[in-house]
């Protein structure tokens, strides 16, 4: 075969590979949290601080008096160290809240792997952990079984009592692995089975 037959005869499988890594970045962006309480945060604010200036501007044409405090704001420079400290502390929570539109949240859910582009659907982090702590626990020989997410792996400690660990932590790793992929868990964590010995 020539060079050329090779990446055409490949491409099926990149093709495929493509629209599957496509699929799971739509889904975990489509299950990814919003940025709720800070944007009520920063539209309360707003609306007050509106609210205020628009009183304050209405009452002024109407001819209500001025609050003495009204009056000592109003006749703030920009030299004035409180208008400088207020601009400061004002850049602060801006770069904070680009912050925050910028990077992405955790997503609560974990994506699951469908064959419609259309449909995403997602598992709780606790519902994933109560399903392969039960797998884990099917296992023969263990006795109790914990589960913790982390980004970058799947953390498996399990309790027993039996002697030849090597066996029983490749069934487990096996059993966890295989409950995974028949959820279809669209993760790239890798499952790490830890051992805990029962206390007599």
């Amino acid at each position: 075969m020539s060079i050329v037959e090779d990446i055409l005869a490949a491409s099926p499988a990149a093709g495929v590979r493509t629209q599957r890594r496509t699929l799971r970045r739509n889904a975990i962006r489509a299950l990814r949290p919003g940025r709720t309480p800070a944007g009520v945060m920063v539209s309360a604010s707003l609306a007050m601080s509106a609210w205020t200036v628009l009183a304050v501007i209405v009452g002024g044409l109407f001819g209500a008096p001025a609050d003495p405090r009204l009056g000592r704001l109003l006749s703030l420079t920009l030299g004035d160290p409180v208008v400088r400290s207020t601009a400061s502390a004002m850049i602060v929570v801006g770069a904070v809240l680009v912050a925050l539109a910028l990077i992405p949240g955790r997503p609560r859910l974990v994506a699951v792997e469908t064959t419609d582009p259309l449909l995403v659907i997602g598992l709780t982090r606790s519902g994933l952990r109560r399903t392969l702590s039960g797998a884990a626990r099917g296992v023969e020989g263990v006795e109790a079984a914990y589960v913790r997410i982390h980004p970058r792996r799947i953390e498996v400690t399990v309790v027993t009592r039996a002697q030849g660990t090597g066996e029983l932590l490749r069934a487990v790793g096996t059993s966890v692995g295989d409950r995974l992929s028949g959820l279809g868990v669209q993760s790239r964590q890798d499952v790490v089975v830890r051992l805990r010995r029962a206390r007599v």
